[in-house]
């Protein structure tokens, strides 16, 4: 049986289990997205048995790599 991917009502959270973790990188199930942890996606900053979270900052830079424009502006900031 395929558990489908959640989308919150309101704002994502910090941390998210894997079902919120899929529907927020665009998977259309848990399994899905769970066969992508450790090659496309980052692996769970909390792994407890059954407990798996992920952060939304590992999951943004999983799903929109930095690009040279956005280097430049992170580097421009700090000069300031």
């Amino acid at each position: 049986m395929t558990r489908p991917a959640i989308i919150p009502a309101g704002a994502w959270p910090a941390r998210m289990n894997p079902a919120m973790s899929a529907g927020y990188c665009g998977e259309p199930s848990v399994e899905s997205f769970l066969r992508r942890v450790g090659t496309e996606y980052p692996k769970p900053i909390v792994d407890q048995g059954r407990r798996k979270l992920w952060l939304k900052d590992h999951l943004d830079q999983a799903i929109q790599p930095e690009s040279p424009v956005s280097a430049r502006v992170a580097d421009a900031a700090l000069d300031l």
